[in-house]
């Protein structure tokens, strides 16, 4: 169990374990499902549930001019992608609607595709809706649920999240997915009874999530894991935002703000620590606060960088807490498994004092 108040920041890296495409692999995605061609027999290439959730989205009846205007932002997106960081970057840099929207279809629908095709995720074919927990022995997915469960009895269920949060700045539905089917498997529940649980569970999603899962509580349609819906494509497209946008919502920052201000060890899975995603981090954080980071295949510079940014994100003293700020060269998986006995201790303010006894 976490013993201390733990927050997760999850990165694009926590997701890639479980094989949601980052970096110029999504780029290349988007720019696959998002390259609408036509000829006089139909569609020649580009995703037709995209398609189609675009001429929903803009609800011109048999007309085509917005659509083939927004199939001209689309070819402008698939130039800019050769040389952009990122789909969010070519929106911010382009700066139209039409790009925005036709971006945000690109994403979720590359979402939803790499969920629907995660061999992680693949429905067994004993019974349906169930998945193979085995193939999560190599990722952090699987340490995660055993530490939650870890001293923790079936009866005591209903505080199996006791002590956790997490921040994601992915838009994807895979850690929500998960977990009511792995803790379910390990106590022999039901899932639909640990789906309420989960329900309470704070995750702050400040860019938004790729819709909601059939059983999350919601005002908007439904978005099936690995969803091939256009409807619901088009629903969810709407409800993310790209980090020009920020956040939005002040009562949903203020929210997360407080589970980051109480957080006692602050984690960071698979983060590339962009500075506008650290700018909504921003707190005073708490002062006996731990914070903890892979930084897997980031340089010894970047790593130097990291550090004092997360020092003065969170109001840290670095020369008087150095060790409060921990950063390992590693990945999730490993992560999990070097630092168990560290991510399961008690608050570091429990212990700091006795540092100088033992």
């Amino acid at each position: 169990m976490f013993r201390a108040k733990t927050l997760f920041v999850l990165g694009a890296g926590a997701s890639a374990e479980v094989g949601l495409p980052v970096g110029d692999a999504l780029l290349e995605d988007i720019s696959k499902i998002i390259n609408l061609k036509y000829d006089w027999n139909g569609q020649t290439s580009g995703d037709r549930t995209l398609s189609e959730a675009l001429k929903i989205s803009l609800n011109e009846g048999r007309e085509v001019e917005k659509f083939n205007s927004h199939r001209h932002s689309a070819h402008q997106i698939i130039a800019s992608a050769k040389q952009a960081i990122s789909i969010d970057n070519i929106v911010d840099a382009l700066g139209d609607a039409q790009t925005e929207l036709v971006a945000k279809l690109g994403i979720v629908r590359a979402i939803h595709s790499a969920e629907k095709q995660s061999h992680f995720f693949k429905e067994t074919h004993e019974r349906s809706n169930e998945i193979d927990l085995r193939k999560f022995g190599s990722t952090w997915y699987s340490h995660l649920t055993k530490i939650i469960c870890e001293n923790r009895k079936r009866e005591d269920i209903s505080n199996i999240f006791e002590n956790l949060s997490f921040v994601s700045f992915n838009y994807d539905r895979c850690l929500e997915h998960y977990l009511p089917k792995s803790i379910a498997n390990y106590y022999g529940l039901t899932e639909e009874l640990v789906q309420d649980y989960v329900q309470d569970l704070r995750v702050h999603r400040p860019y938004g999530i790729a819709g909601r899962l059939p059983w999350q509580n919601s005002d908007t349609a439904a978005a099936p894991f690995g969803n091939v819906r256009a409807d619901s494509l088009a629903v969810a497209a709407s409800e993310i935002r790209t980090f020009t946008q920020g956040m939005g919502d002040q009562d949903k920052q203020s929210a997360m703000h407080k589970d980051l201000m109480e957080a006692e060890r602050i984690v960071f899975l698979g983060s590339a620590f962009h500075r506008q995603n650290l700018e909504l981090l921003k707190v005073r954080a708490n002062p006996n606060v731990e914070v903890l980071a892979t930084v897997g295949g980031l340089s010894a510079s970047y790593q130097r960088t990291v550090k004092n940014e997360l020092a003065k994100n969170f109001n840290i003293r670095v020369k008087e807490n150095g060790e409060k700020i921990i950063l390992s060269d590693m990945y999730c998986e490993q992560f999990f498994r070097e630092h168990w006995r560290t991510l399961t201790a008690d608050p570091p303010s429990s212990y700091s004092s006795w540092v100088g006894a033992i």
